[in-house]
């Protein structure tokens, strides 16, 4: 029985997958979630072309994420996460132009997905090919967020000039969401509780499966997902360094980014894990020790307490605390919601012997 699997490696590597992840969403959120919301409000006369280009001449151009500076000087990787803070940015400001929108709209969900060419093929969104080096793909892909975000604002702005939204509402939104601690993986782990589709799309294709919940990726390449179950039971470690999907998940543990935690946990997992967190792992459970890195990052399915059946997914969510994501803890009992003692991290400090 294998008690660990580890393998090192150093910051971001694959520069391919993360760019091709990038492409991905992207795309995804362009024909999928914005494009044919405009073509929806404009054939139901909600807004005119007419109203998007008055409302275009005051739009100052968006600043292209990867153009601060000298291109030519910066090395891949920060132009790589500088395309993946831009693309999250596409991504929440498409939540919260919709958001705003909400219920004002009569909007019939079967004309949207018809309007995305789910079902007639005559109005699928021709799909945006990036060719060339990989610098050259970097490029383009920079310059098409700038444009992608320039059309939402000047949408946003014509909705705005219709009456149909409120400027002080949108600018209230998106303090909001920049002052909200990111809290996703419970909202992840309790639809994978309830629907079993999604989960089975979350552990074979973790990053694709997200945008059905409308969160946007951060800085991940390829996001690993694990589920623990009654044979099994999975942990995350980086050795490297502290790599973490904080942007998707929340903040990472203190402890996560600790010598004795890195390399206690590769060397005797069982031990370390009821030392520092007071959970025992059955001795007939094999232990999974994986290891983050800046190329793939992981997280983790716990299992689902007992008792819970009938509960909503908002309620589910908040059975999952931090170090249940990362394999150090079970997630919560119903009856424990409130009564466990939590810090800013989550779980109570550990404190092991030699730390």
């Amino acid at each position: 029985m294998a008690e660990h699997s580890h393998q090192v490696q150093s910051h971001m590597h694959d520069f391919e997958a993360h760019v091709r992840a990038v492409e991905g969403d992207l795309e995804y959120y362009r024909a999928k979630r914005f494009e044919p919301r405009i073509f929806t409000l404009i054939r139901r006369g909600v807004i005119s072309f007419y109203d998007i280009l008055k409302a275009a001449s005051p739009t100052p151009l968006a600043t292209e994420p990867s153009d601060e500076g000298d291109g030519h000087a910066k090395d891949v990787e920060s132009r790589v996460r500088a395309l993946e803070d831009g693309l999250d940015d596409y991504v929440r400001e498409i939540g919260i132009v919709s958001g705003a929108l909400g219920d004002s709209i009569d909007v019939v969900t079967e004309d949207t997905r018809k309007e995305r060419g789910d079902y007639d093929e005559f109005f699928r969104i021709a799909k945006r090919e990036h060719h060339g080096s990989l610098e050259e793909r970097i490029q383009s892909l920079g310059e098409d967020i700038r444009d992608y975000r320039n059309l939402l604002d000047i949408f946003a702005r014509a909705l705005i000039q219709r009456g149909l939204l409120s400027e002080d509402d949108l600018n209230k939104s998106r303090t909001a969401v920049k002052k909200a601690r990111t809290w996703n993986g419970g909202k992840i782990v309790a639809r994978a509780w309830v629907d079993p589709d999604f989960k089975a799309k979350l552990i074979s294709h973790g990053r694709e499966a997200l945008r059905e919940l409308s969160i946007p990726p951060g800085r991940v390449g390829k996001l690993g997902v694990l589920e623990n179950t009654e044979s099994v039971h999975h942990v995350i470690v980086c050795t490297l360094c502290s790599c973490y999907p904080y942007d998707l998940l929340g903040d990472t543990p203190w402890w996560y980014k600790q010598d004795i935690y890195k390399k206690r946990i590769i060397t005797n997992p069982r031990g370390i894990l009821e030392e520092m967190f007071g959970l025992k792992v059955p001795p007939n459970m094999e232990i999974r020790v994986h290891d983050s890195t800046s190329d793939v990052r992981y997280m983790v399915i716990p299992r689902r307490p007992k008792d819970t059946e009938g509960m909503r997914e908002e309620e589910l969510a908040k059975l999952v605390r931090v170090d249940s994501l990362i394999g150090a803890a079970e997630a919560l009992h119903p009856s424990e919601v409130g009564n466990v003692k939590e810090t800013e991290w989550g779980h109570a400090k550990p404190r092991p012997r030699d730390y």
